[in-house]
């Protein structure tokens, strides 16, 4: 009877250990998994920060250029202009490191002429019905709606 209950206390020690072992492993797999989807979650937000920046410069861009454009006490100059397209290029670079997108090429090249284009030397303020404005408006709004600036979780 006595060999009995050996047998019991080792496969009762063997199950123990056994449990803990397989325990452990589960805990370090279910670390690991959720390290994972931790650091995607980051990248994520990091991409959604980004697109607002984008986004924000963007209206800056927009604000300053017909601030510019129909105000002729205006206290913007044609080099702030320049800056503030170039920030919007800088921050669509960013973007793009963090996530693989079409780059908006044209509508980049319209907006910056639309905002930039003749400004030390054409007169101002545009007449109400300028194309200009409207255009600069377009083309900020189709980079706007493209696929660069669209949110996503998945």
């Amino acid at each position: 009877m006595e060999g009995t209950g050996g047998l019991l206390q080792w496969a009762g020690w063997l199950t123990a250990l056994g449990l803990g072992i397989f325990g452990y492993c589960f805990t370090i797999l279910g670390w690991h998994i959720r390290g994972k989807q931790a650091k995607e979650l980051a990248k994520k937000r990091e991409i959604h920060e980004a697109m607002d920046r984008v986004f924000e410069s963007l209206n800056e861009l927009e604000d300053a250029a017909y601030s510019f454009w129909s105000d002729a006490e205006s206290q913007l100059r044609s080099d702030q202009l320049i800056l503030l397209s170039r920030r919007c290029v800088i921050r669509l670079n960013q973007l793009k490191q963090l996530q693989d997108f079409r780059y908006p090429v044209h509508e980049i090249a319209e907006m910056r002429r639309q905002a930039t284009l003749d400004a030390e030397s054409r007169a101002k303020p545009l007449r109400d019905g300028s194309m200009r404005l409207r255009r600069l408006s377009r083309a900020i709004e189709s980079i706007v709606q493209s696929e660069v600036l669209r949110k996503t979780w998945d």
